[in-house]
């Protein structure tokens, strides 16, 4: 039972770890306010916050340091016939109530094995320091999930909002195939909605009233920074070259994502195959072969109908859970609308939103991938191995740590700095756990894996999932001094970023940009004190993966090769 309970959260872990001429005013929900109109609502330095789209009442938290304002609706719900349609604005009010209490609705998704959430979603959270203090820099963040699970509440900003002086915006958007459906079912020659990229549209749409709004709150609608992680990051990117996303944040920073695109080719065949299945589960169909001919043969009416009728837990179910394998659940299609048809291609041309960013990844990006793999998971849940297995356990973290971290930052760097006119750029590798004495297995093997930095950004150690996961084992009084220290280092940088600072702080070095050096700076502490250093970039993926093939047995290559790192999007990149 003990072990049940333990894969039961390295599987909550990675669902939330993981887990990516109709003009912009159509793709994010439009407000009848423009910036200047935002004026006549200033930020009051009160939980009661008057707004030209309402009145929000929200908490003090943090000891009172922090003001938060949850639940706050940014579109209409994209339910019934706004089901897959771009976001609609909302009917509102400038005198209208709205209780910011408590967070929104999560969106549809699987969490456990069981349907959570609803597909009414479309809802943000602020966080700001409780100061007199206005045109503080905004931070927009997109969590991770795969695109198919997660929430605005993957970050508890408090804490981060206090540190950074900033105003920090979480954001729910739609997930799955409620969120990304490239099919002609549902197309109707509206080439903002034809693109399947609902989500996509539904953070353009929070960017929007970001933008419209945010200067009630005291943020500075002039500079706003678009951040995320995991398939967030991944969004972050996709946003970054998107024409529709022209205007609406002046950084970006994008942790833990690497650049992916789907084709709709491929979105449709995907689609087809789990309509397929859901219209027969549904009873619309008898077998698989006659759903496929039904979405063929119908007209588009009858088939929008009858897709907008379906169950949302059938949806959801149908495309289960992903595990960084793109081909799994394709999404981010370069539509050549929404994005462009040549994906990332289109950066070298100069022809993206040229902002500054903030890239990051962890040093060992892969571990926890690996330990969920079904070659490796009995293994890492019972903490029980044979020498050949942990061999070649530690031979596909080490390897596929090395592709994933660089797919997430150097190969990103590399591809914006083609565009001879980027603006400056600065990378990261985040190291801790490795130098920590006293981390146990299994606790050990997920140091400075996939997501780890979050915590630091957050600081919310205690309640994190690896603190849920390794109970007394993973954050402990022994190494408190070095990652609180670090992560006070960590901040310092990203307050500088959002501040339009210079990226040195009076107690640490000097982070110069990947065009100044090709270097990361790697964040790392032990269990006393913070350490940080630049270090060179990893080599060229082709390189890797020759030295990662010759270096593997043939019994290894048909399990870590064959069996756990190929299909991965970080070994043959889609864009």
């Amino acid at each position: 039972m003990k072990m049940n309970k333990k894969r039961m959260w390295l599987w909550l872990l990675i669902l939330i770890c993981v887990l990516s001429s109709n003009s912009i005013a159509e793709a994010a929900a439009p407000s009848n306010q423009t910036k200047s109109d935002t004026i006549n609502y200033k930020y009051q330095n009160n939980v009661k916050q008057p707004t030209s789209v309402g009145i929000f009442t929200g908490l003090q938290t943090g000891n009172n340091n922090t003001l938060v304002w949850s639940g706050i609706p940014y579109a209409q719900a994209p339910v019934g016939d706004l089901r897959w349609k771009a976001p609609q604005p909302l009917s509102s009010s400038a005198t209208e109530n709205y209780n910011a209490r408590q967070a929104g609705n999560i969106c549809t998704q699987l969490a456990a094995g069981k349907v959570v959430g609803d597909e009414d979603c479309l809802y943000l959270n602020i966080y700001r320091p409780h100061t007199t203090a206005t045109d503080l820099p905004v931070l927009v963040f997109l969590h991770g999930g795969g695109n198919v699970t997660g929430s605005s509440a993957a970050l508890e900003a408090e804490s981060l909002a206090t540190s950074t002086q900033s105003v920090v915006v979480t954001v729910n958007y739609r997930l799955g195939l409620l969120g990304w459906l490239n099919n002609t079912a549902i197309k109707s020659g509206n080439r903002l909605e034809d693109s399947g990229n609902f989500a996509l549209l539904d953070q353009i749409a929070a960017l929007k009233w970001v933008q419209q709004q945010i200067g009630s709150f005291g943020g500075d609608p002039d500079n706003v920074t678009l951040g995320g992680q995991s398939a967030g990051a991944r969004d972050v990117l996709a946003l970054v070259i998107s024409p529709l996303s022209k205007g609406l944040f002046a950084k970006a920073m994008p942790l833990s994502g690497g650049m992916t695109t789907a084709t709709p080719a491929e979105g449709q065949a995907y689609s087809d195959s789990k309509l397929a299945g859901v219209l027969v589960q549904a009873g619309k169909a008898s077998t698989t072969a006659e759903a496929l001919s039904y979405l063929k043969q119908n007209d588009a009416s009858t088939l929008q109908h009858t897709l907008r009728s379906l169950d949302s837990k059938q949806l959801v179910q149908a495309v289960g859970s992903v595990m960084i394998r793109m081909s799994e659940f394709p999404h981010l299609f370069a539509d050549g609308y929404v994005l462009p048809k040549n994906g990332f291609d289109v950066v070298q041309s100069g022809k993206y939103n040229r902002v500054p960013m903030l890239i990051g990844s962890m040093k060992n990006e892969f571990n926890a991938f690996a330990a969920y793999d079904p070659q490796f998971s009995e293994h890492f849940a019972s903490n029980s191995w044979t020498t050949a297995k942990q061999k070649q356990f530690w031979q596909a973290t080490q390897y596929g740590s090395q592709l994933y971290s660089a797919f997430n930052a150097d190969q990103v760097a590399d591809t914006f700095t083609k565009d001879t006119q980027a603006l400056p750029i600065y990378v990261y590798r985040f190291a801790w756990g490795t130098k920590v004495d006293g981390l146990q297995a299994p606790a050990k093997y997920l140091a400075a894996t996939h997501g780890v930095d979050m915590d630091f950004l957050s600081g919310h150690f205690a309640e994190s999932n690896y603190a849920s996961l390794f109970k007394n084992q993973f954050y402990k009084n022994d190494n408190e001094a070095g990652r609180i220290q670090l992560m006070h280092r960590y901040r310092q940088y990203i307050r500088h970023f959002l501040h339009d600072q210079s990226m040195k702080t009076s107690a640490t070095l000097a982070w110069t940009s990947w065009q100044q050096s090709r270097k990361l700076l790697q964040f790392d502490a032990t269990n006393t004190e913070a350490t940080l250093k630049m270090i060179e970039p990893a080599p060229t993926s082709a390189q890797m993966m020759s030295t990662i093939q010759s270096s593997l047995s043939k019994t290894s290559t048909s399990v870590v090769w064959d069996k756990v790192l190929k299909g991965r999007f970080f070994m043959d990149a889609q864009y």
